[in-house]
C-alpha cells in the first residue's frame, strides 16, 4: 500500500514537472514568434523606404533624360 502511494505521488510529481516544462517552452516559442513578427515589420518598413527611394531616383533620372 505504501509503495503504491509513493508511486502515485511520483507519477503526479512527474506530470506536474512536465506541465511546467511545457509552459516554459510555450513561453519561449511565444517570445520567438514576437521577435520574428517584429523583425518582419522592420523589414517591411525598410523595403517600403527602399521602394520610395528607388522611385524617387527613377523620377530624377527621367527628369535628367528629358533635359
Amino acid at each position: 500500500m505504501k509503495k503504491l502511494l509513493i508511486l502515485t505521488f511520483g507519477i503526479l510529481f512527474m506530470i506536474s514537472c512536465t506541465d511546467k516544462k511545457k509552459k516554459e517552452d510555450e513561453k519561449k516559442v511565444e517570445t520567438a514568434i514576437q521577435k520574428i513578427d517584429s523583425i518582419e515589420k522592420n523589414l517591411e518598413e525598410g523595403m517600403d523606404k527602399l521602394n520610395e527611394a528607388a522611385e524617387n531616383v527613377e523620377e530624377q533620372l527621367q527628369e535628367l533624360d528629358s533635359i
